[in-house]
């Protein structure tokens, strides 16, 4: 007979696991009195050769100071790759990386065989998010809401049905939860919050004092990234996998939808990008145009197109003969032009989890939940979702996490019907949800919604390239911008003089010179 807990046992376990949930919220905005007992002293060595951000805002870096982070990324030069900073792989060799070569996902290759599908079953991580602010308490604040919303956008992502996802973007069957239980087995939110300046600038091993288990749990940190807009400290496949300062860093202003940064990078997709390097992928255009072997050349990914650069708009450029892969999370698209991970890209993150990574996911049922504790997924968390946590009550006999198990314990008990009765009622609707567009019917501009609020990002050289007017790209025209619509934009994306201010015998040169696959003339 299946265990039942007796009704009195079972409310009062309900009533204390909610009364202990409820009690793990965010701290209000802290004074530096108030310093999370886990941050050391407050004796500061600053690394001149990093970026380091006053309470003021001004940034100090080799003993120069900047009124703004965009002053400082400017005076790094264009060489100065801001958007992401985890190490590129070593060059290949045919011997791959010594120890961790011969896997199906490593620094040489991809094989996506089929025991990495995702119709194999879910995988479930749990997540821990360290916010980490400066010793003042001025600069690096995140609330648990804007947290519990970036899990939702990096879910949404990894299942395919995230901002501008369309019916043909594939799920990943990779889901990722804040932890319920901490490493000590106590409950928890799966968020703790720090004031520490020198953690805050990226500096000092803070994750020696804050990281919960590597093996076990995502750990993400938010801080200023040293000026990235985020990174990974290594690929898995590297070795450093489940190590203690195995992590994922994100710049505290581009996390969320809305974050202080603003657009482009303002629907939370940063994390999205890291998060596919911490589960072992490359950039689309890592190594120039593929070999002979797509599999091990390139990103070692056969069916994204072969890249030679980012793309950095929604341009969709051909750098390697064909058009490139500027929907795919893993390039340097506008956010809102991103979508999707390919099948081929599911399955090295799935390969990564099963051969670097394999004591952090587990596999679990497919709970597509609106919202936490709503079980049949209908936008509410009320009666009928309790009445089929009922029928669950005890020990779970599969051995999947199964949909009401949030604790992930294998035992449907109080602890999860407190998880219900914190988040009874109607799921909250997304910020943009009331919104019916933001078309402002300019076609040179994209338009789109983030944290409820409209936002329209010009399209850099629309309505110069491509007009009769301009005239020829093979000619120094004499006007800006030439007639045909890709070899002028990929000209004037490697030198925007061409299209600002006159098409001259130097972009002449280059729409002739064979290096710019869209200018055939």
């Amino acid at each position: 007979m299946r265990f039942r807990m007796p009704t009195a046992i079972l409310f009062l376990t309900v009533i204390g696991a909610t009364m202990s949930l409820m009690a793990f919220d965010a701290p209000k905005r802290r004074s530096v009195e108030n310093v999370d007992e886990k941050s050391p002293s407050r004796e500061r060595i600053i690394d001149p050769l990093r970026p380091w951000q006053h309470a003021d805002g001004r940034i100090e870096h080799r003993r120069e100071f900047f009124e703004s982070w965009d002053e400082w990324r400017v005076a790094q030069g264009s060489d100065f790759d801001y958007r992401c900073g985890t190490p590129s792989p070593p060059p290949g060799g045919p011997g791959g990386v010594a120890g961790f070569a011969g896997s199906d996902c490593d620094f040489e290759q991809t094989v996506p065989s089929e025991e990495y599908d995702p119709a194999n079953g879910d995988l479930l991580i749990p997540v821990v998010v360290h916010i980490i602010q400066n010793d003042e308490g001025t600069l690096g604040w995140i609330d648990r809401a804007t947290v519990e919303q970036q899990i939702r956008i990096l879910n949404d992502d990894f299942s395919g049905v995230g901002v501008s996802s369309t019916d043909e973007v594939l799920g990943a069957g990779i889901r990722f939860v804040l932890a319920g239980v901490d490493p000590s087995g106590e409950s928890t939110i799966g968020i703790t919050w720090s004031q520490n300046s020198t953690w805050f600038n990226d500096q000092g091993a803070y994750w020696e004092s804050l990281a919960w288990d590597p093996t076990r749990y995502l750990n993400i940190y938010t801080n200023t990234a040293g000026g990235n807009f985020g990174y990974v400290n290594a690929l898995p496949a590297a070795g450093m996998a489940g190590e203690i300062e195995d992590r994922v860093v994100i710049n505290w202003r581009t996390f969320g939808e809305g974050g202080d940064y603003g657009s482009p990078q303002d629907l939370g997709r940063i994390l999205t990008h890291e998060a596919g390097h911490y589960l072992g992928l490359f950039h689309t255009f890592q190594d120039g145009c593929d070999a002979e072997s797509c599999s091990s050349s390139g990103d070692r990914i056969c069916d994204t197109p072969s890249q030679a650069s980012p793309n950095f708009e929604c341009s969709s450029a051909g750098s390697c003969g064909t058009v490139d892969a500027f929907e795919n999370f893993m390039n340097y698209s506008w956010q809102v032009c991103m979508r999707e991970f390919t099948s081929d890209q599911i399955r090295r993150m799935r390969c990564t989890i099963q051969t670097y990574r394999p004591a952090l996911a587990m596999w679990a049922e497919q709970c597509a939940y609106t919202c936490e504790g709503d079980l049949n997924r209908d936008g509410h968390v009320n009666g009928s979702d309790l009445g089929l946590m009922l029928g669950k009550m005890g020990p779970v006999e599969s051995e999947l996490i199964v949909c009401g198990d949030f604790n992930f314990d294998g035992v449907i008990d109080g602890n999860d019907f407190g998880r219900i009765l914190i988040s009874w009622g109607d799921c909250a609707s997304g910020p943009c949800d009331d919104v019916d567009t933001c078309d402002d019917g300019d076609e040179c501009t994209i338009d789109y919604c983030a944290a409820g609020e409209c936002v329209s990002l010009a399209i850099p050289f629309c309505g110069i390239c491509g007009t009769a007017e301009a005239g020829s790209c093979y000619e120094s025209n004499g006007s800006p911008g030439c007639s045909e619509m890709d070899c002028c934009e990929a000209v004037c994306a490697f030198d925007p003089y061409c299209c600002q201010i006159t098409w001259d015998a130097s972009c002449k040169n280059k729409a002739l010179s064979g290096n710019f696959p869209e200018c055939d003339g």
